[in-house]
């Protein structure tokens, strides 16, 4: 199933490359493009010292090569990430963003570059939570401003804590303040593998799409985007990206 999603990921993000939009300035070289990443959302974005790392860091930085981006990435806490794009202080995003209608009422998404989905971190000896609709009761911890955290406060019956980063509510499950945490599902694979006590619990997952955001306005640069989307997803690259982060 996942061979057939990257074969029609690629043939997708082709057509897409052809069908450049002219409505806006010409992106230049010159041009220094700001990209917001949250670097509290590891494999995707981390700190080792003082640079990012991650998954769509290396994305970003491999689409601007060769589609002749000339970008800057600054770290943000994920819900100020839109705030900043749409005040232009910052002109794209990649933070593991999930597609929504919500979100595409202010923003234009690229295509997909990578499918996840929610799923959920409990202490490894609690057994009473197996599936979401255990969740009804509990204290659960999300992200502000995540898929997770929309999910969580529309359920009825679900005590929802929020934390500024994933790495607060893992240290609240460590310290038993809360029950579980819903979040995305490579980020919390790797929560459970760095920390000791907690276990990843997947059931009945959805699956949701992570693309680059930009201003509805900035459509040449949305069209720089998915050029080097098609690119990377076509010339090997991708794969060497997802075997360095994710294997």
């Amino acid at each position: 199933m996942k061979k057939i999603f990257f074969l029609f990921l690629c043939f997708t993000l082709l057509i897409l490359s052809c069908n450049n939009n002219t409505d806006n300035k010409e992106v230049s070289n010159e041009d220094v493009l700001i990209v917001g990443i949250d670097a509290d959302f590891p494999p995707f974005g981390y700190f080792e010292g003082n640079e990012i790392k991650g998954f769509d860091y290396d994305i970003i930085n491999e689409v601007a090569k060769v589609s002749g981006l000339n970008i800057e990435v600054t770290a943000m806490k994920f819900d100020g990430l839109l705030p900043a794009l749409q005040t232009k202080k910052i002109d794209a995003i990649i933070a593991g963003m999930t597609v929504t209608e919500e979100r595409k009422k202010f923003v234009n998404f690229s295509t997909t570059y990578y499918v996840s989905s929610q799923v959920m971190l409990v202490n490894e000896k609690n057994d009473s939570i197996t599936n979401f609709d255990n969740l009804i009761g509990k204290n659960v911890g999300v992200v502000i401003g995540t898929t997770g955290d929309t999910i969580m406060t529309e359920t009825e019956g679900v005590n929802t804590q929020k934390f500024d980063t994933g790495a607060g509510a893992v240290l609240a499950l460590a310290e038993n303040k809360i029950d579980a945490i819903v979040f995305d599902k490579e980020t919390c694979k790797n929560f459970a593998k760095y920390n000791d006590g907690i276990k990843l619990i997947e059931s009945d997952a959805v699956e949701e799409d992570y693309a680059i955001a930009v201003r509805k306005e900035d459509t040449l640069i949305l069209d720089k985007i998915n050029e080097g989307l098609s690119v990377i997803m076509t010339n090997g690259t991708y794969e060497k990206l997802i075997d360095k982060n994710f294997k």
